[in-house]
């Protein structure tokens, strides 16, 4: 099992981000590294502890804001789901499927907080399935979103 990551440290010369996707260039596949989502949200992943949990920073971007000026509830979620992927593949250590995600909201992310953190856990795996969980907060700790995610391992 490996670690990477002290919140915000490199290892050698390369970021725990970094790492990662190295990582993941090791797996078979034709895997698009970096995933052009990941470059679109701007997610840095700053810790990972392989099978366990990931843990990354979102940027407040104003072009993902709802008419109120807040983060738009969707793009959060497919920034949980940035999380899930590669937390589901790296402890399958193959292709994953979403199944299902649910994500509560029990706050806004807003301009003024300039990034959020979101902390994506596996709960339990079996040979084909992997439950996640995911918490978003702010930099300050404030729980302001929650999910929970089922995949199928392929």
């Amino acid at each position: 099992m490996g670690v990477y990551k002290e919140f915000g440290e490199k290892k050698g010369n390369m970021s725990v981000h970094e790492q990662w996707l190295q990582k993941l260039k090791l797996f078979p596949g034709n895997l698009q590294l970096p995933p052009p989502t990941l470059i679109e949200l701007g997610l840095e992943y700053i810790e990972i502890v392989e099978g366990q949990k990931m843990v990354a920073t979102v940027p407040f971007q104003k072009k993902f804001t709802n008419p109120l000026g807040l983060y738009q509830g969707g793009i959060l979620s497919a920034c949980v789901d940035e999380v899930f992927g590669p937390l589901s593949y790296l402890s399958a250590k193959g292709p994953c499927v979403t199944l299902s995600m649910n994500m509560t909201f029990l706050g806004s992310f807003k301009e003024e907080m300039g990034q959020c953190v979101i902390e994506a856990v596996v709960l339990k795996q079996t040979k084909n399935f992997i439950f996640l969980r995911g918490e978003v907060r702010t930099k300050e700790g404030e729980l302001i979103a929650h999910s929970e995610s089922h995949v199928k391992i392929l």
